[in-house]
């Protein structure tokens, strides 16, 4: 009882090698056994056979020489048909077509009807074959084997298949226990170096702690083991990935903080250079009371010039800091982008004729996308105005192009032949406040990038061999539905 209760504990507690030796060495000796008793009982089987048909062939012979001696009521011939000396005969009859025996190796049987089986008692197989003579019929041979010395015989014979079977098992054996090593060494070296790997990483990524959590486990098989220590690393990497996330989140939160500080620095700063041309203004008012001292150039006119300059400069940026504040939700409708294009470029027609800039727009008529046309219609102006700052005045050129490029997504350029962005400034040309004119909120490409981060997309800015060229990758929601 104990050894029964224990088994499963202790093949738990074997290795995988050993159990796959096992299982090897149980598959080849169940195939040998299924082969070696086909092989035993199709041998028997053969044995058993080949004799009943002699025995059948010695019951032809015997009634092909009983025709003569039976015309010639030939007495001595007949008797030695009926005995013919063969072991595995237990008993020959001869009988006359009016079924009495005329010869027969029991002698009480001679003059008697024939009666089956030959021999009382017996259970032999029991074979017959008619005695003719030409189409003629003068009698039958009844045959009966012995079954005993029939099996003996077989048995006899069999003795030397089993002990070939016994050394066939034997090299059998020898062979499955070298393929059993051979298959459980290719089996289980994969697994056993899979199984140091992950362990090894247990222990490396293991707190000291948690040492007993993640200590390894020698209990079990390898198979066990790698289970144990496949949730091991699964707990590991789940733990790790939520202190990923929260590192996410506090540098978000941390960028944010950063980005807040440098945009409040920068307005503080705008506004303060605002603030000083007001000062200065409203203090020469106060002081001179509208009056010229005539050491100045500047007239009250002027001061109120600069007054109201620097209050818009004020609006604008101000203005322009709440566009950038607030949240956008995009309305996708099914847009034109070449009606959109040509709208934006009507819309700025007065700047591009009071700068001498030339216009190109290059978009198929049947190109189609579902996007925001508003929100895509805003960052597209915002890039236009600085493509209008940055070209040459007269000479200006810009190219205006959209295109799809792959499926679920277009993207629309702006190309222009200004100076280009400097190599240096390429980095944080989209953030917020940075700006290369001498006038400007530094908002615009920002809002862009915001724009296109609501739908999905992406501007890159492109390397051009002449200006700047900046492109906006929108997904297509239109071609995403259709595939």
């Amino acid at each position: 009882m104990l050894l029964v209760g224990s088994w499963p504990h202790l093949w738990q507690e074997l290795s995988w090698r050993s159990k796959s030796m096992a299982f090897v060495l149980l598959l080849v000796a169940l195939i040998y056994a299924l082969i070696a008793v086909f092989l035993y009982t199709s041998v028997r089987a053969d044995l058993t056979s080949q004799v009943q048909n002699e025995l059948a062939r010695l019951a032809d012979n015997i009634a092909r020489e009983a025709a003569n001696p039976i015309l010639l009521k030939d007495g001595g011939k007949l008797a030695q048909l009926a005995n013919p000396g063969n072991p595995l005969v237990r008993a020959v009859e001869i009988v006359d077509r009016s079924g009495v025996v005329v010869a027969s190796n029991q002698l009480n049987q001679l003059g008697a009807q024939a009666q089956l089986p030959l021999h009382p008692g017996s259970h032999g197989d029991l074979f017959q074959a008619p005695i003719a003579a030409g189409s003629y019929r003068l009698g039958t041979v009844w045959l009966q084997g012995n079954r005993h010395k029939i099996s003996a015989l077989v048995d006899e014979r069999l003795n030397r298949t089993t002990s070939r079977l016994l050394i066939l098992g034997a090299i059998t054996a020898l062979l499955g226990l070298l393929g059993a090593y051979l298959v459980s060494l290719a089996i289980t070296r994969p697994v056993l170096r899979l199984l140091r790997d992950i362990e090894g990483m247990e222990q490396r990524l293991g707190l000291e702690d948690r040492r007993e959590l993640y200590a390894p486990d020698r209990h079990g098989d390898e198979l066990h083991r790698l289970e144990r220590a496949f949730r091991i690393t699964e707990t590991r990497l789940h733990e790790h990935l939520q202190e990923l996330q929260r590192l996410h989140q506090r540098q978000q939160d941390m960028q944010c903080m950063a980005t807040i500080g440098e945009m409040s620095s920068q307005v503080a700063h705008e506004i303060r250079n605002a603030l000083s041309s007001l000062r200065g203004a409203a203090r020469y008012l106060v002081r001179y009371g509208g009056q010229d001292n005539g050491k100045n150039n500047l007239v009250p006119e002027d001061f109120l010039s600069i007054i109201e300059e620097e209050v818009q400069r004020l609006y604008d940026m101000t203005q322009g800091f709440l566009d950038f504040g607030r949240s956008y939700r995009p309305e996708y409708a099914d847009t034109s982008l070449y009606a959109l294009l040509q709208r934006c470029v009507e819309r700025h027609r007065p700047d591009f004729e009071g700068h001498g800039v030339a216009v190109d727009v290059d978009c198929p008529p049947e190109l189609h996308a579902s996007v925001d046309p508003s929100l895509i219609g805003q960052a597209l102006s915002n890039l236009l105005l600085n493509a209008i700052d940055a070209v040459p005045e007269p000479g200006g050129r810009i190219a205006l192009r959209a295109y799809r490029e792959g499926p679920g997504l277009v993207c629309i350029a702006v190309h222009d032949n200004g100076p280009g962005v400097p190599a240096d400034k390429r980095g944080v040309i989209f953030k917020p406040y940075f700006t290369t004119k001498t006038k400007g909120s530094g908002l615009g490409l920002a809002m862009v990038a915001k724009i296109m981060m609501v739908h999905e997309g992406r501007v890159e800015l492109k390397e051009a061999g002449e200006g700047a060229e900046f492109v906006l990758h929108i997904p297509d929601r239109l071609s995403s539905d259709a595939d």
